[in-house]
């Protein structure tokens, strides 16, 4: 199976955390090689549009200012509704029927998710977004259970070379955790599967002492972009969202947000053992982006027996997602012969 890979996929990406955008603010941004601007209006509601004003092209996310529910050009101040619908022209009596493009946004447990669809599609209702408390069958918690991840829990990577699809395919790999990490044993696959919303895993960490489950990550894809996971062990219990958006046709803006169980503990600030694990989640980030910065995408690897599977079926999973042509190529590739 080859992967038509492109820096264009279909589904929902993270645009950031929704503390970074306070009320009455904007904030450029570039993602799928598109500038936008996001911007939150007086009443908390948070919209992206295309950056560009229709008028004389003035960019929205520098000096614009945000009025009630609206954001006012720069440059001559014509001011833009959420849904991309020009509302004022302040020097003529009624606005133009102009109208720049919005792209769908979902705010959730702090962070920022926005829709990419490369022919412009409305969101599609099997297309969906982690919630890391609801979606582990079994494992369900509140978020009152765990520390917000912003902003003691989190990993920033705005410019990094690095493919989606790399960062995925950690979902099927155990042998990496011993390699890579520094685990004691290489984990045990307990089981994969997916349907067309989700591709899921869980990881087995045996201790080598007791020989009996130390920790498990159970893990769920949602698209080539996002990926949650929930690390349950004695020792400390978390839950994360691992995310990476593509800017343009070269680079990824990678994002790790972390929520530390809370133990009983109350109020915003960590207890020591928590914020320890919180000042080392860099250097967990860094042990995988370091291979993952050089690395090539093979189409047709050569197996291991225990990495056939898992491999084939995520990467089965994930030709939904492909849907627009490459443009270039973001990474070296070893094609299938």
């Amino acid at each position: 199976m080859t992967l038509q890979l492109s820096m264009r996929p279909t589904g929902w990406f993270q645009a950031g955390w929704s503390a970074e955008f306070p009320a009455r603010t904007a904030m450029p941004l570039r993602y799928f090689g598109d500038e936008l601007v996001a911007f939150r209006t007086e009443s908390g509601e948070l919209h992206v549009l295309d950056a560009y004003c229709r008028h004389m092209g003035a960019h929205l996310g520098y000096e614009s200012r945000v009025e009630q529910d609206c954001i006012a050009c720069p440059y001559h101040g014509w001011q833009w509704d959420g849904d991309g619908a020009n509302r004022s022209i302040p020097y003529q009596d009624r606005p133009s029927r102009a109208r720049t493009r919005s792209w769908p946004v979902v705010e959730r447990h702090g962070l920022v998710y926005l829709w990419h669809d490369p022919d412009g599609g409305p969101p599609r209702a099997d297309f969906s977004i982690p919630d890391v408390f609801d979606d582990f069958p079994a494992l369900e918690a509140t978020e009152d259970d765990y520390f917000p991840c912003w902003p003691h829990g989190i990993v920033d990577k705005p410019d990094e070379k690095i493919h989606p699809q790399l960062v995925l395919e950690n979902s099927a790999d155990c042998a990496h955790f011993r390699f890579t990490h520094g685990a004691a044993e290489t984990p045990q696959m307990r089981e994969f599967g997916s349907d067309r919303r989700q591709w899921w895993s869980t990881i087995d960490f045996i201790s080598p002492r007791t020989g009996q489950s130390a920790m498990q990550v159970h893990v769920r894809n949602y698209g080539i972009g996002l990926t949650a996971a929930f690390f349950d062990s004695r020792a400390f219990r978390y839950r994360l969202v691992l995310a990476a958006t593509p800017i343009d046709e070269e680079r990824s803006h990678l994002r790790v947000s972390y929520y530390f169980a809370r133990n009983g503990a109350s109020g915003e600030e960590l207890p020591p053992d928590t914020a320890a694990l919180a000042g080392s989640v860099e250097e967990l980030f860094e042990q995988d982006a370091r291979i993952w910065r050089h690395q090539a995408f093979v189409q047709k690897p050569v197996y291991a027996l225990s990495d056939r599977a898992a491999y084939s079926d995520l990467r089965r999973w994930c030709q939904q997602f492909y849907e627009a042509p490459a443009r270039q190529r973001a990474m070296p590739v070893l094609d299938a012969e």
